[in-house]
This record gives C-alpha cells, structure tokens and sequence, in this order.
C-alpha cells in the first residue's frame, strides 16, 4: 500500500470519527473484553482530583494539552489498546505531533525498528514479525498494531522505551556494569522510605506473595530502572516533533511515583498528564473505591478511563506457584 493511500485511509477514519460527535466518539459497545459490561462505570471518565466525571471531548483536549501523554493499561484487555488508538489518533487531528513510546519494545530494538520503517514506510503489519513480538511475552501483536499504525501514518517516530532484560536483571544482581547503569539512569539516590515500602509492597501482592523476601529489594531496583528509562526516552529533544505519548502498563504510569515521578524530575516545567484504562470490578461503583488497589488514598492518576474486565481462566496464583518451583531447575 503506497504512503499517500494509506495516510487519506487515516484521515478518512479521522474525518468519520469527527462525524459521530466532538471530537469523535471513542469505541463503545459492544465490548471486546467478556465480563461485566453493563457496569455502571464501564465506559466512564474520572478525574480523582476533581472528584467528578469528564466527557471524553474534555478528556482529549486535557490530553492535547499536555507535553507528555502517558496512556497506562492492562497489556491483556483488547479494549485498553483499542482506546489508546483512539486517544493517539484524536491527539494527531488536534494538531499534536508526538513521538510514540512504547514499553513493549526494548531500547537496543531501535536499529531494528527503523530498518523496518526505512525499508517499508507505508506498512506496519510485518514489523511485530522483524521484532519477534511472540517471543517477547507480550499480548498479541494485533492488538498493537493499529495504535503504532496511527503514528506511523501520521509520520511519528515509534520509540523503543523499555530497558532491556538483561540489563533489568544485570541491575537487579549487582552485575559487573551495574554500578554504571544505575549512574546513567540516575538511581544512585535511594527512594524514600515511604515510597520503596509501598513499591515493594506492590511487588509482594502483584506476585501472590510468593516471592521470597531477598527478591523484593532488586525487583524494585528493576522497576525504578524501567521508570527511569521509560521517562529518559520520552524526554529525549526531537526536532519538530511536541512531546511524547507513552503505551505502558498502568503501574508505570501513577503520578505518584513511576515514569511521571520521573518526568518531574528530569524534565522541569514540562506539562504532564497520566491517564489509566482500570478493568471494572463487580464489586466497587465509585471510583474512588479503586484508590484501594494501588494503595492510596486517591488513584494515583490525572484521569481514570474504566472498561469491562477481561474475563480470567484459571488460577494465576496457582500457575506462577507452579513457575517458581520450576524456576530451579532451569
């Protein structure tokens, strides 16, 4: 498909989502994730500072408005992805021109992915397959696929943004060059007590409390190294280009800490704002009951989008029970 083709598809899709409502409706019902859509937040816009809920048009011009956009998700739910297309295409017809960044994609991936794009500038599709994407562990390539389409075809950058693995773990260990990575991503100045506490309470529960505890310390090392380098990229100057959109899980994305933390660092006076796709619970109809999952007094983001949930099968705790008694033997 030739470059001009597809950017008159893009804009075509632009202009009918313009026709539906201002500035575009997003993707409604029905839902691709299976359980409990009828919730009564489902679909819901909610600022926890403000304490009310905001149309969607409000939600996108808060978005055009800031320097960095960070869209936080659940990797599994198709409906975040779908949402974050939206949002990245909404962002582009206002005007905006930002890089993409993207924690799926590692940093020392970059060299391939502009090869790929230098070499096919008109089409995505083959790019999850030069970045071996099944074999990263993330969710289907499918479900990226149009949100880095909506950049590429607006001629926007795709950024790797994640530390590599084995960088992660060479930090975590204490490797030879660990001391170095830490300086260059500025983590020689622990946490505070407060914030490494609730860090490595998160980590506890996320993993069932399965983990033993002299895995907690590094694993937290590891998450603050991502963060830094999730924010390092979307910091970095690029000519013509005004700020960055971040795709990152919605742990990376709290104001309170994480890559917005970060940002408010090494980026002074650059505007912010940090949105979470959060999965409904059956069991919690106010927003601010969600605060509890991340334990806070409030949710720990600029905005809350919420969506159904993805329906689960099967025990998690029991599956990464089963992976760590394995984990020796490897």
């Amino acid at each position: 498909m030739g470059h001009s083709l597809l950017w008159l598809r893009f804009v075509a899709a632009l202009a009918l989502a313009s026709c539906t409502g201002v500035p575009g409706d997003p993707p409604a019902p029905p839902w691709e994730a299976g359980a409990f859509g009828e919730h009564v937040l489902a679909g819901r816009v909610f600022a926890p500072a403000e304490g009310r809920f905001v149309a969607p048009a409000e939600a996108v011009q808060r978005l055009a408005s800031a320097d960095f956009v960070l869209l936080g998700e659940k990797h599994d739910n198709p409906d975040h992805h779908r949402l974050q297309a939206w949002l990245l295409a909404r962002l582009i017809a206002s005007g905006r021109r930002p890089a993409l960044v993207m924690e799926m994609i590692d940093v020392d991936r970059s060299e391939v992915v502009s090869a790929y794009l230098r070499a096919h500038p008109d089409d995505v599709d083959g790019l999850g397959e030069a970045l071996r994407w099944s074999a990263g562990g993330w969710p289907s390539w499918d479900m990226y696929r149009p949100i880095i389409e909506a950049a590429v075809s607006a001629g926007l950058p795709l950024a790797p943004g994640n530390l590599p693995r084995a960088v992660a773990r060479g930090l975590a260990r204490g490797e030879a060059g660990a001391k170095a990575g830490i300086r260059n991503l500025g983590l020689e100045k622990d946490p505070p007590p407060e914030v490494a506490a609730a860090m490595a309470e998160e980590i506890r529960e996320s993993h069932c409390r399965l983990l033993p505890d002299s895995a907690i310390a590094p694993m937290v090392l590891a998450q603050r190294a991502r963060d830094a380098q999730l924010a390092a990229v979307m910091a970095t100057p690029r000519p013509g280009l005004d700020g960055a959109v971040l795709i990152a899980g919605a742990g990376h994305v709290r104001s309170d800490r994480g890559v917005p933390a970060r940002l408010r660092e090494t980026a002074p006076g650059r505007s912010i704002l940090a949105l979470a796709f959060l999965e409904v619970d059956p069991e919690k109809d106010a927003p601010a009951a969600y605060a509890a999952s991340f334990a806070a007094a409030s949710p720990p983001f600029d905005l809350l989008w919420f969506t159904p949930r993805l329906e689960e099968n099967g025990d998690p705790c029991g599956k990464l029970a089963d992976d760590l008694k394995k984990r020796p033997a490897k």
